[in-house]
């Protein structure tokens, strides 16, 4: 498991309608190669009653939103991983899983077709931000969650010249 160093790379972040996300965490990765058993772990509460899905109300959905930094070495034009979402409890000073909420293969592109980057570099890093367009995510009750993020590749090293992964949810209005 990677240690979880959060940082954030865009400090101001805010969405195109100029609110702040309701949630962005971004993780560091192993820049030599994030491999399938460096899992990554992105603890979540939902606490606003307002999104919450119920047989009366549908509740506002959350679009999902990425963030890649990654070195001119990185050669892939996306980032094939599985995304798993899980809601958990902690009664007992333990964490359990209570159900799956959502287990997605996502590969978010981070080069155009001509392998330019899509993002702006700073330095010898390069910096992304987009959307997930097929995932808007309803809760069905406040409480913990988790987010899990798995690197879907066969080489033995794992994507090589990664920096940090993040992902973010923003309310859909």
């Amino acid at each position: 498991m990677v240690a979880a160093t959060t940082m954030m790379l865009n400090a101001c972040q805010n969405n195109e309608d100029g609110t702040d996300p309701a949630y962005n965490k971004v993780i560091d990765v192993p820049i030599l190669g994030w491999k399938a058993a460096d899992t990554l772990f992105f603890p979540l509460q939902i606490t606003d009653p307002t999104t919450i899905r119920t047989p009366i109300l549908q509740g506002i959905p959350y679009t999902m939103g990425y963030s890649v930094r990654m070195s001119a070495d990185f050669h892939y034009t996306r980032v094939p991983m599985q995304l798993i979402i899980q809601q958990t409890d902690t009664t007992g000073g333990c964490e359990h899983i209570v159900r799956n909420v959502l287990r997605r293969h996502i590969a978010p592109a981070v080069r155009d077709t001509l392998g330019r980057p899509l993002g702006p570099s700073w330095g010898s890093l390069i910096d992304y931000d987009g959307f997930i367009d097929d995932i808007s995510i309803q809760f069905d009750s406040l409480g913990s969650y988790r987010m899990m993020l798995i690197p879907d590749t066969k080489d033995i090293h794992g994507f090589t010249g990664l920096s940090a992964i993040g992902l973010s949810l923003s309310k859909q209005y």
